[in-house]
């Protein structure tokens, strides 16, 4: 098992203003949480992962310009010594082995809680690019006819054409035609 630790790094071009903008939309910190990230000491933002979970969170936060390092978690075996670490801040793994947890405050990170509901399932993550699923052959789509079909040049409206009626006259029934009154008549 591993855990995810930051310890405020980020990657050489990016400012400290920047990098903590970065860390506030990457894990939907507070400001009292990124004070906490970016304080010099260590932060441990996941536990208990395996190689390749611990390995996926590292390149995603270097995607987004933090350092984050991953160290290996002490396991140990048996149920009396889960109890005695419980009671000295470590945390019995729910899946049955016992796991250290490292004592204090962490980032509430959405995982966390995923990982304690699955813990008792056997799913697992596959290998990168392996396929999940049965795959099935789809047949090919059969085009009938494509020989009669056509492409319309550009700016053709390819609706269909409504025949249009003329407009109707207008009503010019009101108006007259008339000598205009000369001027000087008065």
């Amino acid at each position: 098992m591993y855990q995810l630790v930051f310890r405020g790094e980020w990657e050489a071009g990016l400012d400290e203003q920047s990098a903590r903008e970065r860390a506030r939309g990457l894990f939907k910190a507070n400001d009292a949480q990124l004070e906490k990230m970016f304080s010099g000491e260590r932060v441990v933002i996941r536990n208990r992962l395996d190689e390749a979970t611990a390995h996926k969170y590292q390149a995603a936060m270097k995607k987004n310009g933090l350092v984050a390092h991953i160290e290996p978690m002490q396991q140990a075996g048996t149920v009396e010594q889960s109890q005695a670490r419980s009671d000295e801040g470590r945390d019995p793994s729910p899946a049955g082995g016992d796991v250290a947890v490292e004592p204090g405050d962490r980032l509430p990170v959405a995982g966390e809680k995923v990982d304690s509901i699955l813990a008792g399932s056997d799913l697992s993550l596959g290998a990168p690019g392996e396929r999940l699923g049965d795959t099935r052959e789809e047949p090919e789509p059969v085009f009938e006819h494509l020989d009669e079909w056509s492409v319309a040049p550009p700016g053709e409206d390819l609706g269909a054409e409504e025949e249009k009626p003329e407009p109707p006259a207008p009503d010019v029934s009101h108006l007259s035609l008339a000598d205009e009154p000369k001027a000087g008549n008065g």
